[in-house]
């Protein structure tokens, strides 16, 4: 038996946390209570694990395994997660803002109501993801790849993807449903069978964009460039 058998339960300090991550033992665990501040979670195992009112900005968690995971109100604001994998994540409550997931996968995941102003999913895969009342505002899609993704809004409102960058994405079978995508940039991106009815993509630039059996009726279209 080893020592962090006495640590079974939920984990409540710094401290605690950072014994566990170097015996890589923190699957399974529910983290709760506590600020941790550009703790060092990088390239481990997050298989299960609950993150609950935890202060986590600037975490460094590059390469990390977050699978079958849950985030509850809890702030990751500009933590590091590029290359990782979130499989599986529910996150709500949550302050995501500048949050980086450049070239990690995000596959069956469910993300909202959350903060993800300025996220960077910069040559991202994500897949089968739904990301429901969550604000988005000039987040970085660019070179990412989308596939059965669904962008979610509020009942009486639309979901912010205002000035979002899409230059060279590819996606397939994405929902923009009831999406802003004002001044948004899809510059060279390919949408393929996308659903894009009644979106708003005033000002986008939409230079070199191909369109593929997508949906577009009732797109509003008003001073974008072609």
């Amino acid at each position: 038996m080893t020592d962090t058998s006495a640590d079974a339960g939920v984990v409540q300090s710094r401290v605690q946390l950072e014994r566990l991550v170097a015996e890589d033992e923190l699957a399974g665990r529910t983290v709760c209570g506590f600020a941790a501040p550009s703790v060092g979670l990088r390239n481990i195992d997050l298989d299960g694990v609950t993150f609950e009112r935890l202060d986590l900005r600037g975490a460094d968690c590059e390469d990390s395994r977050l699978e079958r995971a849950e985030l509850k109100q809890s702030d990751l604001r500009t933590s590091q997660w590029r290359g990782a994998l979130w499989h599986r994540v529910r996150a709500k409550d949550c302050d995501l803002t500048e949050l980086d997931l450049s070239s990690a996968q995000v596959l069956r995941c469910e993300l909202g109501p959350v903060r993800m102003a300025r996220v960077r999913f910069h040559r991202a895969k994500i897949q089968g993801t739904t990301f429901k009342e969550s604000e988005l505002y000039s987040a970085d899609f660019a070179g990412a790849v989308l596939l059965k993704v669904v962008f979610e809004g509020y009942e009486h409102a639309t979901v912010s993807l205002s000035r979002t960058d899409w230059t060279g994405a590819a996606l397939f079978d994405v929902d923009f449903r009831r999406a802003n995508l004002y001044g948004a940039t899809l510059r060279n991106a390919a949408l393929v069978r996308c659903n894009l009815a009644g979106v708003n993509l005033c000002g986008a630039d939409l230079t070199g964009a191909r369109f593929v059996g997508c949906e577009t009726a009732g797109a509003d279209l008003d001073g974008a460039t072609f």
